[in-house]
């Protein structure tokens, strides 16, 4: 007798989809919705494709409002397939979660590589909120949302959370390499990258509740203080 295809449970779903190099582009937004992530590929595999429209929803709605009938509905599939790969609603909203941040880092990550000094790092991060402004606006958004709706869920903080503790870990070993090699003033590195991260965090809500608010030159004058608080000089 034949055996049973594996059910691959929440973090398995959510380890597949780490894997996936492939993201979802503007072109699938007759599926996905008018809320959609602008993100660059089309999804791989059925998985992806149901985190890249769960993304949407919560960003649209909440996290509270959006149903698995609702995610299942937008791509036309079944509510089962969800349960198939992800086991719940809060598996699938934390893998929405980890989706966008690998999104936004793996862009950053991409354009490190170029980059050269701890200047230009800095710099590439601020100007990543730019590139990426949809994207992580909604992340900002569905976070802000999840941590209003009174029932928090350890393993989808701690997803949240990730997204922190990695800008933290870029920026403030930029600053830290900057006074090493003499292009910074000596300052507390954890305090200026708290700076920076509750400043972006301010202009990506701001630009979510005011469409016209200029997020580049938002940006750049964030970057402007933050060369002062060096004193860095171009």
């Amino acid at each position: 007798m034949a055996r049973a295809a594996a059910k691959p449970e929440g973090a398995a779903g959510i380890r597949k989809l780490r894997s996936t190099k492939v993201r979802a582009t503007a072109t699938q937004r007759s599926v996905r919705g008018p809320g959609a992530a602008d993100l660059s590929e089309a999804p791989t595999d059925r998985a992806e494709a149901l985190v890249v429209a769960a993304f949407a929803l919560f960003a649209e709605r909440n996290f509270a409002s959006v149903t698995i009938k609702d995610i299942a509905a937008a791509i036309g599939v079944n509510t089962a397939l969800i349960y198939y790969y992800f086991g719940s609603k809060e598996e699938l909203f934390r893998a929405t979660i980890e989706y966008a941040v690998d999104r936004a880092f793996q862009q950053f990550r991409a354009h490190r590589e170029a980059l050269t000094n701890p200047p230009e790092i800095i710099a590439g991060w601020l100007e990543n909120h730019v590139r990426l402004g949809d994207l992580i606006r909604k992340l900002v958004k569905i976070s802000l949302d999840y941590a209003s709706n009174g029932r928090r869920v350890a393993s989808i903080d701690r997803s949240i959370r990730r997204f922190y503790d990695d800008e933290a870990a870029a920026v403030s070993d930029a600053i830290l390499a900057g006074i090493d090699q003499g292009l910074f003033r000596p300052v507390d590195p954890s305090k200026l990258t708290a700076f920076i991260s509750t400043h972006l965090d301010g202009i990506m809500v701001r630009s979510a509740i005011f469409p016209d608010v200029d997020l580049a030159g938002a940006v750049a004058d964030l970057q402007a203080l933050v060369w002062a608080q060096l004193d860095y000089q171009r």
